[in-house]
């Protein structure tokens, strides 16, 4: 049973005024940092979904255990990612869509979803910030059609189908995505001050 995680990375970075995967979090781009994150969750199959800027992402990822898709038509939005990789999901019975630019969310978060898809192969995990329901998750094979279909987030698929769906709580301190400088600002300084 293959099972794929997907890096949703395309975004135009509007907010941020320039590409925001390739600021530094740490020692290494925020792109990079975030790969090797769900890299280290044992997934049998990494995919990154690339757009804006796609070569200079590519490159941060060098020597990293994944492989790259470009999403031509990220201009119009996440649902694009989607489908761009559904389309490269070939043989995979299930996927795990995380977000670029969650710097806090670490291997072993990523791995629970993984562990819990494999007790209980079908429907989707999701996870749950406190009161808020926010990426990474894992999909049964059965809801690509509906992801393919998207025009932005998946939380429509969540709701379609609660009935179905497995939530994990997470710790609330780890929802932190980075959208505009002063989110990139306040990540830095958490991660200067976590070591």
């Amino acid at each position: 049973m293959r099972i794929s995680a997907v890096v949703l990375a395309a975004g135009a970075s509007t907010r941020m005024g320039r590409q925001k995967l390739l600021l530094p979090m740490g020692d290494v781009p925020l792109l990079r940092r975030t790969v090797a994150q769900v890299a280290g969750a044992g997934f049998d199959d990494l995919l990154v979904v690339l757009g804006f800027e796609h070569e200079a992402t590519a490159a941060v990822l060098a020597g990293l255990p994944c492989r790259t898709v470009v999403n031509p038509d990220y201009a119009t939005g996440m649902g694009s990612s989607f489908r761009t990789a559904v389309g490269a999901l070939d043989d995979s019975q299930a996927a795990m869509f995380a977000l670029a630019d969650q710097p806090f969310v670490t291997s072993s978060d990523y791995r629970r979803l993984l562990d819990a898809y494999r007790a209980n192969p079908r429907g989707i995990v999701s996870v749950r910030y406190g009161d808020v329901t926010a990426p990474p998750h894992l999909f049964d094979r059965a809801f690509f059609p509906e992801l393919a279909a998207l025009q932005h987030g998946a939380r429509s698929v969540l709701q379609r189908h609660a009935g179905e769906t497995t939530v994990l709580p997470f710790p609330e301190d780890r929802l932190v995505d980075i959208d505009t400088p002063e989110d990139y600002e306040r990540a830095s300084a958490r991660l200067s001050s976590d070591r």
